[in-house]
């Protein structure tokens, strides 16, 4: 396959900056991904890769080549959109085929070929359908084994399961992540779905305002996240607001509980938090950091079990809700007053969303 680099790639479009001096390697053969808030620059960055968005400055490079100015065609890149686009006047089955008969490929390869990519999708019963008679998902399922057909030297999809149902969202994301270490295809994916970067991605880049502020491996991202979007791409995340208080050695971030409890301090030490002396900000927890246990620093009062994380209690801590875990053995019932520790947390900036800390 092929390693695709961006390098200093800004593109303009209706006096507007969609990305500004974007640098990025896409190493051969990896799945990355890309997340951020709308209007981020995602679907641009992945335009600008296929050829269909004009770069005003920089350059791009696939396979070690220069195609900064080459046309679509002449890149073999292979683009999902998030709205299938199929021909409407040719069967389904002429749709997969289309990328290797413009290549005049064999008769049999291409048979061969379709025959493979519709199987792996289990749409080969479709083959002689309409592509207007077919579902939704299925229509995307049609576009993605046209794109893989030809094995393009850089997959791209733009994300691909948006208009999907949750099991027909699963069943592509084991099909897709089958196929692409099958074929070592290099792939980059725009999503803001957790489960999407959980199943498939191996590095996730993080776009703010068209400019790239974090490009990592996903265990990194999901332990440090640069903004809050990118914090929840990689898993589930709570958050409380908290105002930074600075004290002797450090910074603590505290809140009061506006029902009368006890008010909250928690300890952080990151120089950054200097600005922010006075500002509300907002702290980002995740459910495995947080632990209910009697060494504890943080009062909470247990309002009832966690249903989307077995072995939690959701807890109120400052009148907020915060998701614990119990130690193995231990148990809390509706209104216990307990003591949580907190093992990790994220500090972001209340106005902007990008982490302090």
């Amino acid at each position: 396959m092929a390693q695709a680099e961006l390098h200093g790639v800004s593109v303009v479009s209706d006096g507007v900056r969609r990305l500004d001096d974007v640098s990025l390697v896409l190493p051969d053969g990896e799945f990355v991904g890309v997340v951020g808030e709308s209007g981020s620059g995602k679907s641009t960055l992945l335009r600008t890769i296929a050829g269909l968005e004009r770069v005003a400055s920089g350059s791009i490079r696939i396979d070690g080549v220069d195609v900064t100015r080459a046309t679509p065609g002449e890149r073999d890149v292979g683009l999902v959109f998030q709205e299938p686009a199929l021909f409407g006047h040719v069967s389904v089955g002429r749709n997969v085929a289309f990328p290797l008969e413009i290549r005049r490929a064999d008769a049999d390869e291409i048979r061969e070929r379709v025959g493979a990519e519709m199987r792996a999708f289990d749409i080969d019963g479709l083959a002689r359908r309409d592509p207007t008679e077919l579902s939704r998902g299925e229509q995307q399922m049609v576009q993605i084994a046209r794109t893989l057909v030809r094995v393009p030297k850089v997959l791209l999809l733009d994300e691909p399961f948006a208009a999907l149902d949750e099991p027909r969202r699963g069943r592509l994301r084991s099909e897709i992540a089958a196929l692409q270490a099958g074929y070592g295809v290099t792939t980059l994916m725009s999503t803001n779905d957790s489960l999407d970067v959980a199943a498939l991605v191996t590095s996730l880049a993080v776009l703010s305002g068209g400019r790239l502020v974090q490009f990592e491996q996903t265990s990194v991202v999901r332990r440090s996240p640069a903004t809050v979007l990118a914090a929840l791409a990689t898993g589930p995340m709570e958050f409380i607001e908290m105002r930074v208080v600075a004290e002797s050695g450090g910074y603590w971030l505290l809140r009061g509980d506006p029902g009368g409890g006890a008010a909250v301090r928690l300890r952080s030490w990151a120089p950054a938090l200097a600005g922010h002396v006075g500002a509300s900000v907002t702290v980002g927890l995740r459910p495995a950091d947080v632990m209910v246990s009697d060494t504890g620093s943080i009062p909470a009062v247990v309002e009832r079990v966690a249903v989307l994380n077995p072995g939690g209690v959701v807890c109120l801590v400052g009148g907020q809700r915060v998701t614990a875990m119990l130690q193995s053995g231990h148990a809390c019932s509706s209104g216990d007053q307990v003591r949580l520790r907190i093992d990790r947390h994220v500090v972001f900036d209340k106005p902007t969303g990008n982490a302090i800390t």
